[in-house]
């Protein structure tokens, strides 16, 4: 017959069994405010967070970035990325999607919203296996205004340039006709100093009357001003 416990080991395995239950609830509890602090991170995020699966199917993303495409968070659910990526094929994302691993990857795309609008997006991207599935992270940034800042820029940079090769032009010797004044262009073409001049800095001329000129050819008209 097996030997009762007695009453001191029976208080001892309960108070054991409490400790392990508060241990357990501690646990919990952590996680609980770890998974809220995460959540609570990824929401206020001024950038698109999406969680993918292997198959490009939307897992979890935030409203920061189903506002950036049009979609409610619940119809962001029944995607998948080729849905709105503009830029890449459904191959290519399952590709892209296929060797990325824990280092991750960086790259630029375009992304279309629902409403037709294309936006162009930087996406940080890194991969991670749980529980047997693979899972990528993908941070998503508009870049859509920096875009258009750089092509003003460089459009700024172009003219600049031109502006500059003109000038450069204006200060060498220029062939002019000793009779006419007209200035042989680089295309061959003899052309008027003021068009030449209007073309090449895009200054524009008025018209008026040299004091001998207004006697050699309008004495009249210069007699009837006096």
């Amino acid at each position: 017959m097996a030997e009762q416990p007695t009453y001191e080991e029976l208080e001892r395995q309960l108070q054991e069994l409490k400790k392990r239950e508060t241990e357990r609830q501690e646990t919990e509890r952590r996680l609980y405010d770890e998974i809220c602090r995460g959540r609570t991170l990824i929401e206020q995020s001024r950038d698109g967070i999406l969680i993918i699966t292997e198959d490009c199917k939307v897992y979890d993303t935030n409203k920061r970035f189903a506002d950036m495409l049009g979609y409610s968070p619940e119809e962001m659910f029944e995607l998948h990325v080729w849905d709105w990526d503009a830029l890449f094929s459904k191959e290519q994302i399952l590709e892209m999607v296929k060797t990325v691993g824990k280092s991750g990857d960086r790259f630029e795309t375009q992304h279309r919203r629902k409403d037709g609008a294309v936006l162009d997006m930087e996406i940080t991207t890194n991969g991670s296996v749980y529980d047997g599935r693979k899972f990528i992270f993908c941070i998503c940034r508009d870049i859509t205004e920096r875009k258009r800042l750089e092509a003003e820029q460089a459009r700024l940079i172009e003219e600049l340039r031109q502006a500059m090769a003109e000038i450069r032009t204006l200060k060498g010797f220029l062939p002019i006709c000793c009779h006419c004044k007209k200035i042989r262009a680089d295309n061959g073409y003899w052309e008027q100093v003021d068009v030449y001049i209007r073309q090449h800095l895009g200054t524009e001329f008025t018209h008026g009357f040299c004091p001998e000129c207004a006697k050699r050819h309008y004495p009249d008209w210069l007699a009837d001003a006096k």
